[in-house]
């Protein structure tokens, strides 16, 4: 007979089978990430979402719920179409209060932070002056003929600024100014991208990549990888930068929405300060946490321009921007310049070092609380 096997040989073999359990376990658990992708259609651009999902139903229910939000935002935000916004600008235009949705509400607070910080070079409520130069289309170049020098100063004379807006706790809005006109356009992009966000992780999605526009927020990696996107200027791309979680890259130039046909041949972006579109710059791009903030910023350093780079940096509290210039020159904060990998033929020469708002990097928001966001109301019966 043999003998019995001796105690550790017994530990051998629980081990080995604990072992066997815990990798058939891991197996059963672990599942590779769904990768999927989605294309629509909002705000006259393109809207793509490519993401990592732990299951194919996560990422199949992520991409449904896509759709009817940019839908939603389209039709509520759009500036000249029917749309909650411009039945709320007859209302203001009237002199009457009214009442809008919690979604709307919630931009009218963000864009007042953006005109606050930017100390009124990002002014939402000067819709009237963007619609005098034609930008109020989706046809472009714009062709229209220019406001007349007396309606620009007439313009330039009564203009609104976000603070003449009020938003009660219940949604009334009111204003003590009939010459706003509310144009969310220049935040419309950045909003849509955090409340994007939002419902991809309420589907247990927390790796993606978003575009809307020239307009780009990331959510975790790409599998082992940073997601890396494309920094703009108005010849091409100058770089190429890999983007952490929760950065947003916010691009903005005068390079594809402008004027033509006219004397006055400029981009989308007016300056309410001369009642024209802005001359000074070709391009802007800033890298920050919030992405709302990011897409108001990177319209105000284009008004700002290079000789108000500087101060627009501090202002907003930037660490991560760049300018740049019609000469070819681009102004970029060491943050940014650190982790811009140049693209082939972009003249490193061309590039001046600014001083950021502070220390830190791209996601230093100097204690700045993130702007909210609020999604819009559920469809009735939803529930």
């Amino acid at each position: 007979m043999n003998p019995a096997p001796r105690p550790r040989v017994w530990q051998g073999v629980f081990a080995c089978v604990a072992i066997a359990s815990l990798i058939v376990a891991a197996m059963l658990w672990w599942r590779p990430p769904v990768e999927a992708r989605g294309e629509y259609l909002a705000f006259g651009t393109r809207v793509s979402v490519q993401l990592r999902a732990p299951d194919r139903e996560s990422a199949t229910r992520a991409l449904a719920a896509m759709g009817p939000l940019l839908i939603h935002d389209h039709r509520a935000w759009h500036p000249w179409e029917p749309s909650d916004v411009t039945r709320l600008n007859a209302a203001l235009a009237e002199g009457r209060p009214h009442r809008v949705e919690r979604d709307i509400a919630s931009l009218i607070h963000a864009a007042t932070i953006g005109d606050t910080r930017s100390d009124g070079l990002f002014n939402p409520a000067a819709g009237r002056l963007i619609a005098a130069w034609g930008f109020h289309t989706s046809q472009y170049p714009v062709r229209t003929a220019a406001p007349t020098e007396r309606q620009v100063a007439a313009l330039r004379a009564a203009m609104p600024r976000m603070r003449d807006v009020r938003v009660d706790a219940q949604g009334i809005v009111t204003s003590r100014r009939r010459e706003v006109q509310l144009d969310f356009n220049g935040l419309a992009e950045g909003y849509a991208a955090a409340q994007m966000r939002q419902l991809l992780r309420a589907e247990g999605v927390d790796d993606a990549l978003l575009y809307v526009g020239g307009f780009v927020l990331a959510m975790g990696r790409d599998g082992r990888r940073p997601w890396t996107a494309g920094v703009r200027g108005p010849g091409g791309v100058l770089g190429a930068i890999d983007l952490r979680d929760g950065e947003a890259l916010s691009s903005s130039g005068d390079y594809q929405r402008r004027r033509t046909g006219t004397r006055q041949n400029g981009g989308h972006i007016v300056d309410t300060r001369s009642g024209r579109p802005e001359r000074a710059s070709a391009a802007a791009s800033v890298i920050a946490t919030d992405p709302v903030l990011a897409d108001m910023a990177a319209t105000a350093l284009m008004v700002a321009g290079p000789t108000g780079f500087d101060a627009m940096v501090r202002r907003m509290r930037l660490n991560c921007a760049l300018l740049v210039t019609h000469e070819g020159e681009v102004l970029i904060t060491p943050a940014l310049r650190e982790r811009l990998r140049l693209h082939d033929g972009t003249a490193a020469g061309a590039f001046r070092l600014h001083p950021g708002a502070g220390e830190g990097g791209c996601d230093a928001t100097g204690g700045l609380p993130p702007i909210p966001i609020e999604l819009p109301p559920a469809p009735a019966g939803s529930g």
